[in-house]
């Protein structure tokens, strides 16, 4: 029997459509058909390497580690990587503390770092401590300062960092994504203004599109706020606020969104679901073409103002704006309950009234999305099904007869902000 040979052009295609579908048992099944098949495959299946989700984190990582030494290949094909730091007790590393990994592994990291040439996406992420970056070995810090500055590099996260330094933190904003949680910048070594337009001069115009703060030092939002002030080209258009406790945090967020919110088109407000936010809120009649306003509820009875108090003060400094033009609102719902009715009636006819204003009648969809881990799905399904047959709910009604509005059954919470490169 003759073989039949395939062009190496339709093998790709081929691979490169099961990795569209993100079919891993499939790719690993094409990586063993023939050698032609072995390099498109492993193209889809190294390509994201998730380490945060395995416990323990540090096996995980070891065993990635001795792969690439020995595939060293393998290396082009990651485009992002994930970093989870978990705690263990390791009497011959640490001396029987219970401490992070990374801050022990000086021998591996860095040389785990120089084997990625083509990194996209890069996530570090220290699990439940905040780690002094001063701590963390020089070999590693100056590893991962170097991968900060790969030109492939398009998305950086960060996780429980303190005292970390301003003048790298603003050489991140030429990235098009940045996500900070719990990241605080070390306040001795804040840049002046007259400096710091030095370095966005030197570093180039910032190119910053995307923007996620989760409990950030307000200290850590003003540096880029100027970093973003500083730039001619006001690249941010979107922004993701998970509001913290500490005092100034919003004035700070205040100030980015008048230095470089013009051109923000989305902008995301996701408070506590188990607190009722103290903090006030920013002032998003600043925003003039924001079009996608996306709001996280929570029905827990400590909100004692109601779930939708907060909201309802955004949505009434847009309608007092000249000209809103938003036309997306997105809900994200959390510990719906509809043992009373009657209260729950009147919170939702408290948002329908707001929205029934002239301002709002320009909306084009309104999706409701319901929790899958605070919600019970008895909950959910009776929502979906009966909650906006309530005929006093005329916008809603009127926006579900159309097809604007929109009912999602269930969404996971996100540990760790992800972005879609």
């Amino acid at each position: 029997m003759s073989t039949i040979v395939l062009p190496p052009e339709l093998i790709e295609e081929i691979i490169d459509e099961v990795g569209r579908q993100n079919d891993r048992k499939t790719l690993k099944a094409c990586s063993l058909v023939a050698l032609a098949f072995v390099f498109p495959s492993q193209k889809h299946l190294f390509r994201k390497i998730d380490l945060d989700k395995h416990t323990p984190q540090k096996s995980s990582y070891l065993r990635f580690h001795k792969l690439l030494l020995s595939k060293p290949h393998l290396g082009v094909h990651i485009r992002e990587l994930r970093l989870g730091d978990d705690h263990i007790e390791d009497d011959f590393d640490c001396g029987g503390f219970s401490t992070s990994w990374i801050l022990y592994s000086t021998s591996t990291l860095p040389h785990t770092l120089t084997l990625l040439p083509r990194i996209e996406v890069f996530s570090l992420a220290f699990n439940s401590d905040m780690v002094n970056w001063k701590t963390i070995p020089a070999e590693t810090r100056s590893a991962i300062s170097r991968l900060f500055l790969l030109r492939t590099l398009k998305a950086v996260s960060l996780s429980f960092i303190t005292f970390f330094p301003p003048q790298l933190l603003v050489s991140l904003t030429r990235l098009r994504y940045l996500a900070l949680s719990c990241v605080e910048v070390d306040n001795a070594a804040l840049i002046p203004h007259h400096s710091l337009a030095l370095q966005i001069d030197r570093d180039r115009e910032t190119n910053l599109q995307a923007l996620f703060l989760r409990g950030t030092s307000p200290s850590t939002v003003t540096t880029l706020a100027n970093a973003l002030g500083h730039s001619p080209s006001h690249t941010l258009r979107k922004l993701m606020v998970a509001p913290a406790f500490e005092k100034g945090f919003t004035d700070a967020v205040s100030g980015m969104i008048q230095s470089s919110g013009t051109n923000v088109t989305t902008f995301e407000w996701l408070p506590s679901i188990h607190f009722h936010s103290s903090t006030r809120p920013i002032d998003l009649s600043s925003l003039p073409l924001l079009h996608t306003l996306r709001f996280s509820i929570s029905f827990r009875k400590s909100h004692s103002h109601g779930p939708f108090h907060e909201l309802l003060r955004f949505l009434n400094q847009l309608r007092s704006s000249q000209s809103t033009q938003l036309t997306i609102l997105i809900l994200d719902c959390h510990f719906l309950r509809k043992s009373d009715s009657i209260t729950y009636a009147r919170e939702w006819d408290t948002l329908d009234k707001m929205l029934s204003r002239t301002p709002f009648l320009d909306l084009r969809e309104v999706r409701i999305r319901l929790c899958m881990s605070t919600i019970p799905l008895t909950e959910r399904i009776y929502f979906v099904k009966e909650a906006i047959k309530n005929e006093g709910l005329t916008f809603m009604a009127t926006m579900k007869q159309k097809g604007m509005l929109k009912l999602e059954q269930g969404f996971e919470d996100e540990k760790v902000m992800c972005f879609e490169v």
